[in-house]
């Protein structure tokens, strides 16, 4: 999405218009949030932010299978080491 005059706002606006800014994100998608001119964030709305986890745990997800299918054809790695490179307490 490219930010135009309809999803992007100040922090001002932010600041002084808080209700109706949060109320746009149900109808039209994220909000660009600028301050001096520069684009400092983005607003969403807890389901399009809910949606965007899902997207990106379906995709690491999908990584992760490849990788396994992988090391499974030659010959695998242990439940130790899968650990370990995840970050994962046994």
């Amino acid at each position: 999405m490219i930010p135009n005059a309809q999803n992007t706002k100040s922090v001002t606006d932010l600041r002084e218009r808080a209700i109706p800014l949060l109320n746009q994100l149900k109808k039209g998608g994220p909000t660009f949030i600028m301050h001096r001119n520069k684009p400092k964030a983005v607003m969403l709305s807890i389901d399009e932010y809910a949606n965007l986890l899902d997207m990106v745990e379906d995709y690491f997800d999908n990584q992760t299978a490849k990788e396994l299918e992988e090391n499974r054809e030659k010959g695998g790695i242990t439940l130790e080491e899968m650990a370990k490179k995840y970050k994962l307490k046994l």
